[in-house]
């Protein structure tokens, strides 16, 4: 008896959800569930055309970014996995859209890049998942806080002057901790490349444009899109900077800016129907 006691005590509890709260948890007028995909032909159809609005020289990293952050932040891994798949089942690829999809964290958070890497990774044959590296390069130590702490103001700096120390001020009246975690958890930590990192680096001009990608799909959020459409034209005016990626001065130009919304509006219209999955009404509404 005694034996049996304590085993009662220490034993985890079992915790059912009534079905009502179930019910109400995974309501239809919720979205629970991430967005479907539509036929692979449809998906490379949509991207063919987005490439041929863009010069013939582009990076093919610019609209593998613009599209893993777009399908991201509208919520459809699988469409995602299409989108490796048109790209050319690459292990490169692979790379790529893990390190777009982990910096869609700063401007989506954390749940939707759980679902889109998962699925990713899931839908990898097994070579290609063997080919990727399992040790991470972001775990902050006493080593590298200090390099993480001056990375995140030169990309804060290079995004917000001539606003820079004003935004951090009006951030910090919000609550003194909001500079602080943006700027260590996000711009060093995230958004910028580890130096011990192998390739890829995503770099300065494909950063913003995963910024301006997940905001545009995200919607409801204006003058943050705004202040990075002028980051990544700032990008263009950096020492060396578009020279990192193929056709860099065009992405960092007006035109570029433009393609970048127009083309993160045509994903999301062919995948959602034009319906918002993050915040507010639905276009035209």
């Amino acid at each position: 008896m005694q034996s049996t006691a304590r085993m009662c005590k220490t034993a985890a509890p079992s915790i059912k959800l009534s079905p009502s709260l179930k019910s109400l948890v995974n309501h239809p007028s919720s979205l629970p569930s991430p967005i479907p995909a539509p036929k692979a032909s449809t998906t490379y159809s949509l991207f063919d055309t987005i490439r041929s609005n863009a010069p013939s020289d582009l990076s093919r990293n610019a609209w593998l970014t613009l599209g893993t952050a777009a399908l991201l932040t509208i919520n459809s891994p699988d469409t995602i996995c299409q989108l490796w798949d048109y790209a050319g089942r690459t292990a490169e690829d692979a790379r790529v859209m893990r390190e777009i999809g982990l910096k869609c964290i700063s401007f989506n958070g954390i749940p939707r890049t759980i679902n889109s890497l998962g699925a990713l990774r899931a839908h990898l044959p097994d070579d290609i998942r063997q080919a990727l590296s399992r040790q991470s390069y972001r775990q902050p130590d006493a080593s590298n806080i200090a390099d993480i702490t001056a990375r995140s103001r030169q990309l804060w700096d290079a995004v917000y002057t001539p606003h820079n120390e004003k935004l951090l001020t009006k951030l910090s009246d919000s609550h003194p901790d909001l500079p602080v975690h943006i700027l260590n958890s996000h711009y060093g930590a995230l958004l910028t490349d580890p130096p011990s990192m192998p390739s890829p680096h995503i770099g300065r001009v494909l950063t913003s444009i995963i910024a301006i990608t997940c905001l545009r799909a995200q919607r409801g959020v204006g003058p943050q899109l705004t202040s990075h459409v002028y980051g990544l034209r700032k990008a263009g005016l950096e020492a060396g900077v578009p020279e990192s990626v193929e056709c860099g001065d065009w992405l960092c130009s007006d035109a570029g800016a433009t393609w970048v919304i127009e083309s993160t509006d045509k994903v999301s219209e062919a995948i959602t129907g034009g319906k918002a999955t993050f915040a507010g009404p639905p276009r035209g509404e």
